[in-house]
């Protein structure tokens, strides 16, 4: 087998850094709210608990994601093409299965032929059906990935090993899968005592039950022997559990000698072509399972009528974040989940266009640290969770819910994030903050995304502004790439002081976020996050209007409750 066959992956183009060497960050898939997401993935899929977890494909290469994305452009072009790998998942896990069961197996057991037949079976049904789709649609395909899965498809069933493969697994599929009995052949001495005893057929029907007497009054065994005379086996009545299964080890040894001998022929060759062979595509199968389930949600995105689009993969030195029309995909499935349960739209479908705030953001020479200002309930933390959900799927390689995107990756992306009551240390919940920033601070490099939701507010606005100053400093210093989403106003007003320090090698900006004219014109309340200076304005009042909580509403139900008496 050559070279590029063992080593081709659909995630992985050749010669890159291959390999599941990413973990799973808990607290990062907490702050994004993405493990729901995530779990989208293999919904449809049957459960497996040694499933990979998208996170462990996590890159950092340009080319790997450049790769990925021609990959996912061809499964959301083509529904026939994503059903087809979708289809395959199932039956590549049931032929990996086999493949560790037969392993397990003695190779003269019965079990361990079986085994060997039926992933036999499975593979050239497979390779069948990708065959009889790729035949058809190479030309279709643009992306490199899939160009090469079909080019080594085609060549692996249009080679003469898998010819023969194919001929021999139908003859052995015939003579196996119609086994319906055995006979037992048993000798006796003149006192009916059983001497020796073998295998005497291999038949393609079963026994039936039948009377022992009228069998005998008819003495006509030839035309009945497929008929009992009585069982061998009373169904472990009087035997013991051992007795049970010496008796069936003994069945299955015989019959694994039988099947040793009739594919001695082909097994040393064929099993060896095939291990080969299968080898290629169970390798594929965690990476099918995501990218065909990566896809399905994209689509129930897109469903949403909202854009999905593919992001421009720039190298990481560049430090570039430009996203244009930017949402949360976790509020969007949320939102597809729970209209679905209230209404007989199905679900991944419905127009969400109207209650989706989509935002534009970019890293640039004004900005790479932004402090996110804006009303309680102003929607920061979405948007600061739609930044971190963007840079995740775009360093998965997968289109990223935007109308356009150009993005560098980064080394990492960490999260300062309100913790939950429980996880509070004994220094308390202000020290618990501090102490985590202090362990942030040394992880970050030049190339790291930080994300911070309402850091600091376990403590005073003067305090926390003052120790935030210092904080966002020594950010400017370390050079990274930080959304800094607070209730601290007087921090964001002080930008220009901060970006006076000398020390500072990255400036600092503002993001607002501000009423929706638009959206409140008609009738719904929301938020678009602005690059702008703070105005001093936190929509207290519009906000208090929105629950209902004015003087002017409580003087009306007032009046309301005195006139009903």
């Amino acid at each position: 087998m050559a070279q590029n066959e063992r080593s081709f992956s659909l995630l992985y183009p050749a010669n890159s850094q291959k390999g599941l060497q990413q973990t799973v960050n808990p607290v990062l898939m907490s702050s994004l709210a993405a493990e729901p997401m995530l779990s989208l993935f293999y919904q449809t899929q049957r459960f497996n608990p040694d499933r990979v977890h998208p996170m462990r494909f996590f890159t950092q290469d340009p080319a790997v994601i450049d790769y990925r994305l021609d990959i996912i452009e061809d499964l959301l072009r083509s529904e026939s093409l994503h059903m087809l790998l979708t289809e395959l998942v199932p039956d590549l896990e049931d032929m990996r299965e086999l493949n560790i069961a037969r392993r397990k197996q003695e190779k003269t057991d019965a079990a361990h032929a079986i085994y060997s037949i039926s992933e036999l079976e499975i593979y050239v049904d497979l390779l069948q059906k990708c065959y009889d789709f790729f035949l058809h649609e190479q030309s279709s395909l643009r992306s490199d990935g899939m160009k090469q899965l079909a080019k080594q498809i085609i060549d692996l069933y249009e080679g003469k090993e898998f010819q023969r493969l194919k001929e021999e697994s139908s003859k052995l599929k015939m003579s196996i899968r119609h086994i319906k009995s055995i006979t037992i052949g048993v000798n006796l001495d003149v006192e009916l005592n059983p001497v020796e005893a073998g295998l005497v057929s291999v038949n393609d029907r079963s026994y039936q039950s039948g009377n022992l007497i009228d069998k005998l009054l008819r003495l006509n065994m030839k035309e009945d022997e497929f008929t009992c005379l009585a069982p061998l086996q009373m169904m472990r009545r009087g035997l013991s559990n051992e007795q049970v299964r010496g008796f069936r080890n003994i069945v299955q040894n015989t019959m694994g000698r039988v099947f040793q001998s009739s594919v001695r022929g082909w097994r040393p060759a064929i099993l060896s072509y095939t291990s080969k062979s299968t080898h290629f595509l169970l390798r594929l199968v965690d990476e099918l399972s995501f990218l065909t389930g990566a896809v399905r949600v994209l689509k129930q995105l897109k469903a949403s009528g909202l854009p999905i689009c593919k992001p421009v993969a720039d190298e990481m030195e560049n430090k570039t974040l430009q996203v244009r029309g930017l949402y949360n995909p976790v509020s969007v499935l949320r939102e597809q989940t729970r209209s679905a349960s209230t209404t007989s739209i199905p679900e991944g479908e419905g127009d969400l266009t109207s209650s989706i705030v989509v935002n534009d953001l970019t890293f640039d020479e004004r900005g790479m640290i932004y402090i996110l200002t804006g009303p309680n309930q102003g929607g920061k933390t979405v948007f600061t969770q739609a930044v971190g959900l963007a840079q995740m799927m775009f360093q998965l390689g997968l289109f990223v819910p935007a109308q356009s995107a150009v993005m560098s990756p980064v080394d990492r992306i960490v999260t300062h994030f309100q913790l939950e009551e429980g996880s509070i240390s004994a220094h308390g919940r202000f020290g618990e903050e501090c102490e985590r920033l202090v362990n942030i601070f040394a992880q970050l490099t030049p190339y790291s995304l930080l994300l911070m939701d309402e850091t600091f507010l376990s403590t005073s606005a003067a305090e926390a502004t003052v120790i935030a100053e210092e904080l966002l400093t020594g950010l400017c210093v370390r050079d990274c790439k930080v959304l800094f989403a607070t209730h601290l106003h007087d921090l964001a007003r002080n930008v220009d002081r901060l970006n006076e320090n000398p020390l500072c090698n990255e400036r600092i900006d503002n993001l607002v976020a501000g009423m929706d004219v638009e959206a409140n014109d008609a009738g719904n309340r929301s938020f678009k996050i602005k690059r702008m200076r703070p105005e001093g304005s936190s929509y207290a009042q519009d906000i208090a209007e929105k629950y209902g909580l004015t003087l002017e509403k409580m003087l009306a139900t007032l009046k309301t409750g005195m006139e009903s008496k």
